[in-house]
């Protein structure tokens, strides 16, 4: 089965809808990327450390973009920053014009090393500088400690050996991560703006797929609907694939959509991340095709309901300074009052019940769980993330509910607009 020409237009209209709530001139200025290094920079003087270097790849880009603006796609990154002067971008030719239209807004230089190129790669006419020959410009000194602003979990090997070749062993090496961490963590009045621009197209996404569900498409048909209405909006990248799962594959958190074919009285999970200047959106909602058997009914009313008791937490920890760990709990005491075929659903409740989030989907401090006590930071991005995974019975195999939320003080902001049940909005838009 395909796609129809009304389906189409039902994806039209939805792109319609939303396109007049999307600001496509919102992004982050040249002036808070000034204002972002210059932070980095009293932190670096402050430490004593001459330089700091940072490192990033498609699935882990925070910290380089954050501080150059700039998403790789196939080649590596790595960045430099001194206690002086702008930071830089060393990376491979291949990428390198678009490293260079990133940097264009943030101020940051952009620098061919061969190390960073596709390997065997030739390019005509490129040259390239050394690690040392960086490492000196950048500085501008010669340099006694260094610090590495990227976690070591994420910084390959082999790209530390390469530097500290470059430095000598005189030089000293220091974990400074928790700079970029920390400030990645608050987020400005801007960062929220991008945040929202992109929770607004990843409702557009979702909206789309609901309108166009129906028996005999698979589920990468469904996940082309919500990509094209993605990249239609203004959505420049993914956080993680669009996820369409039916039947026993919503077992999967989030699995990538096959090629299943979808029938009529399945469950469904679908999940879209689009990215907004770097900055990730979400909506994860779970349906059933059709109507529901009183199984599904049941669960999709316990899997809501938790979700909703963990929003009114959520809002609760916001406005009234709690400990984090209400969110959770809330959801988690809401699964245990519930049994479907004679198993306690609690069982089931497979993670936290929020996390981070910014310039990645979920790989963002903060998580919580049962036992977070630390409070909140002022302004920070949040997901509410209430999955129920692993019920044996096929029917209900598995979901999740997510949406997208800001925490600015003691003020919930909720930008996701799709009601926490979706099953009226299938053939809807």
């Amino acid at each position: 089965m395909r796609l129809t020409a009304d389906d189409f237009k039902k994806i039209g209209k939805v792109i319609a809808e939303y396109e007049r709530q999307i600001d496509l001139s919102a992004c982050i200025s040249t002036e808070e990327f000034k204002e972002r290094r210059q932070k980095v920079q009293e932190d670096l003087k402050k430490r004593d450390l001459d330089i700091g270097l940072f490192f990033w790849y498609r699935e882990m880009p925070g910290d380089g973009i954050y501080l150059t603006g700039y998403n790789p796609t196939i080649e590596r990154a790595c960045g430099l920053i001194g206690q002086e002067g702008v930071p830089l971008v060393i990376g491979g030719p291949e990428a390198g014009k678009i490293a260079e239209e990133a940097a264009a807004r943030s101020g940051a230089r952009v620098e061919f090393a061969e190390e960073f190129q596709i390997p065997d790669e030739y390019y005509e006419g490129v040259s390239y500088k050394s690690i040392k020959d960086f490492i000196e410009e950048v500085a501008g000194k010669q340099i006694k400690r260094m610090g590495l602003l990227t976690s070591l979990e994420l910084i390959p090997v082999q790209l530390l050996e390469m530097f500290k070749q470059a430095i000598g062993s005189d030089v000293e090496i220091v974990t400074a991560e928790d700079i970029l961490r920390d400030m990645r963590y608050e987020k400005s009045v801007q960062e929220f703006v991008c945040m929202a621009q992109a929770d607004k197209i990843a409702s557009a996404a979702a909206r789309a797929m609901l309108a166009v569900l129906k028996p005999g498409l698979r589920e990468t048909q469904i996940a082309a609907v919500a990509d094209l209405v993605m990249k239609s909006l203004g959505a420049d990248s993914y956080g993680v694939e669009t996820s369409v799962n039916v039947g026993d594959r919503c077992r999967t958190v989030i699995g990538p959509a096959s090629n299943r074919v979808i029938h009529e009285g399945e469950i469904l999970q679908i999940a879209c991340s689009p990215s907004y200047e770097g900055y990730k959106g979400v909506m994860r909602r779970v349906v059933v095709l059709g109507m529901p058997t009183a199984r599904q009914e049941k669960y999709i009313d316990v899997l809501s309901n938790a979700y909703i008791e963990a929003e009114k937490a959520l809002e609760d920890v916001v406005t009234n300074g709690r400990e984090p760990k209400f969110i959770d709990l809330a959801a988690r005491n809401h699964f245990a009052k519930h049994e479907i075929d004679g198993l306690n659903m609690k069982q089931f409740h497979t993670y936290s019940s929020a996390h981070g989030t910014g310039l990645t989907e979920c790989l963002e401090p903060k998580v919580i769980g049962p036992d977070t006590t630390e409070p909140y930071g002022h302004r920070v991005g949040i997901m509410l993330d209430v999955g129920c995974y692993g019920h044996p019975n096929d029917e209900i195999a598995g979901g999740c509910v997510e949406g997208a939320y800001g925490k600015d003080g003691n003020k919930l902001l909720s930008w996701s607009d799709l009601p926490v049940k979706v099953g009226h909005l299938v053939g809807e838009c």
